[in-house]
């Protein structure tokens, strides 16, 4: 950081940019456990994959932050573990139409 000058708009973006995929990978190692799972076959499709139900919840979290869902309050948590539970929640999770 020392050896080159910029604005302090630059540096306020690219710590912005870091925290973003920081952030991204903490879902991954908190809620999909992500360095648990060791995929011997087809790794970079699992890595898709669990990417894709990272994003569900996101979108899903996006949309109905301040409601509860049966098992208590909107979190990515209990969004996860209501999905592992519950068919129709999961089922509703893939149809809605995120804009």
């Amino acid at each position: 950081i020392a050896n080159f000058r910029t604005t302090a708009e630059d540096f306020y973006n690219k710590i912005i940019s870091h925290w973003r995929v920081e952030t991204y990978h903490y879902h991954l190692d908190m809620l999909m456990d992500e360095d648990e799972h060791i995929a011997y076959k087809e790794p970079y499709s699992m890595a898709i994959l669990r990417s894709f139900a990272l994003n569900l919840f996101q979108l899903y979290h996006n949309e109905n932050k301040g409601k509860k869902l049966p098992t208590g309050k909107v979190t990515m948590a209990e969004i996860k573990r209501t999905c592992k539970y519950d068919d129709n929640f999961t089922a509703e999770l893939f149809e809605q139409e995120y804009v």
